[in-house]
């Protein structure tokens, strides 16, 4: 990783010539106190542009993401206009950047929290990225290390944890199970924050059986579920209907309670994986972990 940094150096020299991108990077920055986010100790951050006003609405992601997932990033974001929320994310690869592009391009104000000093921003290919945010009104660039500090593998999750206490809602768009962005998620709904989930990952599977509303992955009905949530975050969403076929089913699962039912708990295998198939195509059933079916909250 170190190696890395120090091109980040190198391309934030490169960059530095071109007006008012790279180089606002490096000038006139504001500090901000941790608790001014809510959180405790003395930390203190350097705020490249603005803070930009609370609702703020963070939406993280695999760095990895599939294209189904980056694909509902607009619609996510057309939503956090619509309500007037800001937008919050962690400046990596895949998710977030989806997300701060669309950010840009719909001129919503956004925060970008990255995982890195100042003079070496993290990932070095999003150093214009980062530039063109803090050069947008409304929107910053807050840089989780301290100036000379190095890097560590820690500094993730202490982001994280910045990214939760920045925002008053959190969306994880897709999260493999104990990643960063399922520990994001997690965080948020341990500090009792409104949790939103994408179906269609491991990781956000896991967060809506503990509590995380879940949303359909269709970029065309997204933005309407979104909606609804921002509105009632703490709501549950309305229940979906079981089909008489798939009584039995739900039956064994509200028997089961928490532990939820696998395949060898409902009898004939034929039967018991069909109708498990067709729960989960209806968006009725959760599986987390690999295995373990749940009633969909």
């Amino acid at each position: 990783m170190t190696g890395e940094f120090t091109k980040t150096g190198r391309l934030l020299a490169q960059q530095a010539e071109i007006p008012g991108r790279t180089a606002i990077m490096m000038h006139s920055p504001r500090t901000v106190p941790a608790a001014l986010l809510g959180l405790p100790g003395r930390g203190v951050w350097q705020l490249h542009g603005v803070l930009p006003p609370v609702p703020r609405l963070a939406v993280v992601g695999s760095r990895a993401a599939h294209q189904l997932q980056r694909s509902c990033v607009p619609a996510i974001v057309a939503a956090a206009r619509a309500r007037g929320h800001a937008l919050v994310s962690g400046g990596a690869r895949g998710i977030d950047a989806a997300v701060h592009h669309a950010a840009l391009a719909a001129g919503v104000p956004q925060l970008a929290i990255v995982p890195s000093r100042p003079e070496a921003p993290y990932p070095p290919e999003h150093a214009g990225l980062f530039a063109e945010i803090a050069a947008t009104p409304g929107s910053g660039v807050l840089f989780a290390v301290p100036p000379g500090v190095g890097p560590s593998r820690g500094i993730f999750a202490s982001r994280n944890a910045i990214v939760v206490a920045a925002a008053t809602a959190v969306i994880v768009a897709e999260a493999a199970p104990r990643s960063g962005s399922w520990g994001t998620g997690g965080l948020a709904l341990r500090r009792r924050i409104a949790t939103a989930a994408l179906l269609g990952s491991a990781g956000c599977a896991d967060l809506v059986v503990r509590g995380a509303r879940a949303l359909a992955p269709d970029p065309r009905a997204l933005m309407a579920a979104v909606l609804d949530w921002l509105d009632t975050p703490t709501g549950v969403a309305a229940a979906l209907p079981w089909p008489e076929e798939l009584r039995w089913l739900a039956q064994a699962l509200d028997t089961a309670g928490p532990r939820g039912v696998g395949l060898d708990d409902l009898g004939e295998p034929g039967r018991g994986c069909a109708a498990l198939v067709s729960a989960e195509l209806l968006g009725l059933v959760i599986e987390s972990p690999p295995g373990r079916y749940h009633r969909r909250a």
